[in-house]
């Protein structure tokens, strides 16, 4: 079937929505930087053609919107930037500059000309002849991963690294009296923000007189006013700190919000009629790995894990019920402080503070709002 304009104009179509997907996504991009556009080369030499000359003219003068910005687009040019020569590069001067250079099958030659801090080879395209020439180490996963790094990255100052947090008030009479209804409305708002994993927590453990500190991600599994549950293994490393020493931090980070949730308290097992129902509620892909890892143990390698697995796999391949590993559980935190902490601006942030106090033989939360 001959190639026409419409094929064409849907094949561009189609890069432009793998290429937004990939570039946001690309090792060492920086994650502040949304692309304000992305453009494709769609001729090789010669005088750009209406529409496209009046498109490179446009994003050729984006970067000297700079002068009277305070951020510059960022623009991404997908094999050869438009307005540039093949060989030579933008050899009148009026092409784009793109910050990035997304090379496909190789680097054309015009790739030597390009001065932005990113520039990158779609491995997926890369032909074997010019791997092995090259000596290319291309990752083996689909996806972004595929892209390798060409040259060095830019250095980083890491010192300068800052972010001037800009957040609604977050004052004390809005707030919940119940740190737990609070905590809720926070995680809906995560929710409803569409953070990644917003229910995932550090969680901090320390041995024995509280020495050996250690820290490491996992989920928030579950919440009540009996505290916050996550599953791991009884023989982990964090399991056997927290049979020396039952206590425990937790901090939530919610970026896209300027917040983060910290939590203290002791903390105990839950029941295993509790642990038993959680475990089977998970894909049977996630039971078999509970079975599969001693947790924290040393392995010989990955194939031993990948060996196991497949012959747990197979064993269950019939559907039949995965049984939940003896040293498999869920903990439980039980609260006894909450710090909720709000990013503002020249880092004069919000952390209004909730801790339980005695008052009359019971115990209430006390609010109180800590300096920056």
């Amino acid at each position: 079937m001959p190639f026409n304009q419409d094929h064409h104009r849907i094949l561009l179509l189609v890069l432009f929505v793998v290429a937004l997907i990939l570039i946001q996504d690309l090792p060492f991009y920086p994650s502040s930087s949304t692309p304000s556009a992305i453009e494709f080369d769609h001729f090789l030499m010669g005088t750009p053609r209406p529409p496209f000359d009046n498109l490179i003219q446009r994003l050729a003068s984006l970067h000297n919107y700079d002068q009277t910005h305070q951020k510059s687009p960022v623009i991404v040019s997908v094999d050869i930037p438009s307005g540039w020569h093949v060989e030579e590069g933008d050899i009148s001067g009026e092409g784009i500059k793109p910050d990035m250079l997304v090379s496909l099958t190789a680097p054309k030659f015009c790739a030597k000309k390009f001065r932005g801090p990113h520039h990158f080879l779609d491995g997926r395209f890369v032909p074997s002849t010019i791997v092995d020439k090259y000596k290319l180490c291309l990752p083996l996963y689909p996806g972004t991963s595929m892209c390798v790094r060409i040259g060095k990255p830019p250095q980083v100052d890491i010192s300068a690294l800052r972010e001037n947090y800009i957040s609604p008030a977050f004052l004390e009479e809005q707030v919940e009296a119940d740190p737990f209804n609070q905590f809720h409305k926070w995680v809906d708002d995560a929710v409803a923000a569409g953070l990644r994993e917003p229910n995932s927590m550090a969680l901090s453990t320390a041995g024995k007189d509280g020495n050996r500190e250690s820290s490491r991600m996992v989920l928030l599994k579950g919440v009540d006013k009996d505290g916050l549950v996550w599953n791991t293994n009884y023989e982990s490393k964090k399991a056997h700190q927290l049979s020396e020493n039952a206590r425990a931090s937790i901090l939530f980070y919610w970026d896209g919000l300027n917040r983060q949730v910290r939590v203290e308290g002791s903390v105990e097992k839950v029941s295993e009629e509790e642990s038993e129902h959680y475990f089977h509620s998970r894909p049977r892909g996630s039971q078999i790995g509970a079975m599969v890892s001693e947790q924290s143990s040393v392995v010989p390698g990955r194939e031993a894990l990948d060996r196991k697995y497949q012959e747990l796999e197979d064993q269950f391949s019939d559907g039949s019920l995965i049984p939940k590993p003896k040293h498999w559980g869920a903990y439980r935190l039980k609260p006894e402080l909450f710090e909720f902490w709000q990013g503002q601006p020249s880092r004069l942030h919000d952390r209004l503070q909730y801790s339980l106090v005695e008052v009359d033989g019971g115990r209430l939360w006390k609010i109180d709002r800590l300096a920056p």
